[in-house]
């Protein structure tokens, strides 16, 4: 007996939301592994403190060489203002990571063919941060020593770097360069901009990177070569992508059916 048009129209949905649910699943195990994998392997690279302020120091004299050294005015400007720094510590702390959750959830709900490349853009892209943190630690401003960088988050008493405020926690704090605060706030900001068509979208899309630029800063976190490296790690994993996706025998991701 051939079922009425009707019950096809609405178990079609169902088969819809499953197979959706299987592909959201696995995609959150693999960001979710991935994460893991990242901190994991980040915060167990050999401290080498030595090292890292030797780095941080040619850094800094290349930075002088070209007239780049802005970190230390920013960095003072901003202790100088207790609201702003205050705004800008927490903003360290607490929008890394979810911005990059939030984009990925809009980018799956958009576009499953662009999801898959900008996800894939963010994979490679902290692989290739990884083996930075393990073959160059460097030191952020504030742990430079001699360097006059304040630490806003000593100074101004509130939280904003995971477990390691005291700097004696899991987290690594010689894993400066390349930023990933600036790459993954890249990421997000030319995820967005590329993919939406809404104006005020692509303003936030722009806003949000360059925001971050002058937090990592004005925290005492990085150096600015350190976001140019970060840039550079985006550059890098988003010309990898496509490269890959071009040499590719694999069918063209095909979009997803949006559930009703």
């Amino acid at each position: 007996m051939t079922a009425a048009p009707g019950t096809v129209e609405k178990q079609q949905p169902r088969v819809t939301n499953r197979a959706r649910s299987a592909l959201l699943a696995r995609e959150a195990t693999i960001m979710v592994a991935v994460y893991v994998v990242y901190s994991m392997i980040r915060n167990h690279a050999p401290n080498r403190v030595g090292a890292a302020n030797a780095h941080s120091r040619d850094i800094l004299n290349v930075e002088k060489a070209l007239g780049l050294d802005i970190e230390h005015g920013i960095n003072h400007f901003f202790a100088q203002h207790t609201a702003a720094i205050t705004v800008a510590n927490y903003m360290y702390a607490t929008l890394f990571l979810p911005s990059a959750i939030f984009v990925l959830a809009w980018l799956w709900r958009r576009s499953s063919a662009q999801y898959v490349v900008h996800r894939s853009v963010l994979v490679v892209m902290t692989m290739f941060a990884l083996v930075s943190y393990w073959i160059f630690p460097a030191a952020p401003p504030r742990l430079l020593p001699g360097g006059g960088y304040i630490d806003t988050v000593v100074a101004f008493e509130t939280w904003g770097r995971s477990a390691a405020d005291s700097g004696h926690g899991v987290s690594n704090e010689y894993a400066a360069m390349p930023s990933m605060h600036f790459g993954w706030a890249l990421w997000c900001g030319l995820a967005v901009f590329t993919v939406s068509k809404v104006r005020w979208q692509k303003v936030l899309a722009i806003a949000f990177p360059s925001v971050t630029l002058v937090v990592i800063i004005a925290t005492g976190n990085h150096f600015l070569f350190d976001a140019i490296a970060g840039a550079a790690v985006y550059c890098v994993s988003y010309a990898v992508v496509r490269v890959v996706r071009r040499l590719s025998v694999r069918e063209p991701v095909e979009e997803l059916p949006v559930a009703a």
